[in-house]
């Protein structure tokens, strides 16, 4: 969940990379706040405040504390929007929870390639289907990504197994799953966190006015290729994937939120745009015409789905390929199965 995993420490002495990520949500949801509490909220309104009030307690229940606690503190920001939701008489969202048990996986890693062909053979084979009504709309949504000859299409996993699966049953040419998460850029850079340097020009963007997309991206673009060059080796690994694709537009897609990996891949070739499921309220705008919906209470339905969330782990990247370990829960593996039968129709 690279998207929506952001403040990964609970001091209050923030780093340098947090603070541009606090300062920009501070203004924004103050000054959204003063403005929410002084009109008369029309139902559009509301349902901006519980997503913006699900945005919050998403990262807290998944144990990043910084942002809410700071919040909290300065402008009382919880409280006020829990508060306008019981003026009218509306819950929060809920959280979204699933009990799993603890997850073993195997000790020996396999080349992601074929474990999804194995897995596609496998799911092929069974007479059930996922029941899980949320998979309709990530069928749909890999409907709506649509496809055009001359592009490539890179998924970016675990989050997009299911649509990259889709496109597979398809038979499109020119798909490529890359499993680029945290765990691969901490990987490839020896360093804890550093997802959120590359997330942190988003941020900058948007506290800098930048909210049409060209600029948006033009801003984000310089920021990024700065912290790639002090990454000498990831900046290679990310180049030397896109250079192995000869198509002359490239689509990345992602389940949604931030929107940091398309946004990295895009500084360093023109050619990249992206698609995703949704985003946050406050990325509505910039990004209208390349998400799905903008139901940002959806996004962690997506992400904690069993075939995307815990069948697979990242193991390595080797001379090109990745490497996954499999779960070794029987359980597990066969809803995840269950969950792929379905884009197999």
């Amino acid at each position: 969940m690279l998207g929506l995993c952001v403040v990964l420490s609970t001091k209050t002495d923030f780093k340098g990379d947090e603070v541009g990520f606090l300062s920009f949500n501070e203004k924004y949801y103050n000054q959204r706040l003063n403005e929410l509490e002084n009109k008369a909220l029309t139902s559009s309104d509301i349902y901006e405040t519980k997503q913006l009030l699900k945005v919050l307690e998403d990262l807290y229940d998944e144990g990043y504390t910084n942002l809410n606690n700071h919040m909290e503190n300065k402008f009382s920001c919880l409280t006020r929007l829990r508060n306008l939701l019981k003026r009218f008489g509306t819950s929060p969202f809920p959280i979204i929870r699933r009990e799993i048990p603890q997850i073993n996986y195997s000790a020996k890693s396999y080349a992601l390639d074929s474990v999804i062909d194995k897995l596609i053979a496998s799911a092929k084979k069974i007479d059930a289907s996922s029941i899980n009504s949320f998979l309709v709309s990530i069928y749909q949504y890999s409907e709506w990504i649509g496809y055009e000859e001359g592009t490539a299409y890179i998924f970016l996993l675990r989050d997009t197994l299911l649509p990259y699966i889709f496109f597979r049953n398809k038979n499109r040419r020119s798909i490529h799953a890359w499993l680029i998460n945290r765990n691969f850029l901490k990987d490839i850079t020896r360093i804890n966190e550093i997802d959120d340097n590359f997330r942190l020009p988003i941020y900058e963007a948007l506290e800098s006015g930048k909210v049409s997309f060209d600029t948006f991206c033009s801003f984000c673009r310089v920021r990024t290729l700065s912290t790639l060059n002090t990454h000498k080796k990831l900046k290679d690994v990310l180049a030397n994937l896109l250079n192995s694709i000869s198509e002359e537009r490239i689509v990345v897609v992602e389940s949604g939120y931030a929107g940091t990996i398309p946004i990295t891949l895009k500084a360093l070739d023109n050619r990249v745009d992206f698609r995703m499921y949704t985003t946050a309220p406050f990325l509505y705008e910039t990004y209208k015409d390349r998400i799905f919906c903008q139901k940002y209470e959806d996004v962690r339905k997506f992400e904690t789905l069993i075939s995307q969330d815990v069948l697979l782990k990242y193991s390595s990247y080797i001379n090109g390929k990745f490497y996954v370990n499999i779960t070794n829960n029987d359980a597990v593996f066969n809803e995840s199965l269950k969950e792929i039968k379905l884009f197999l129709s």
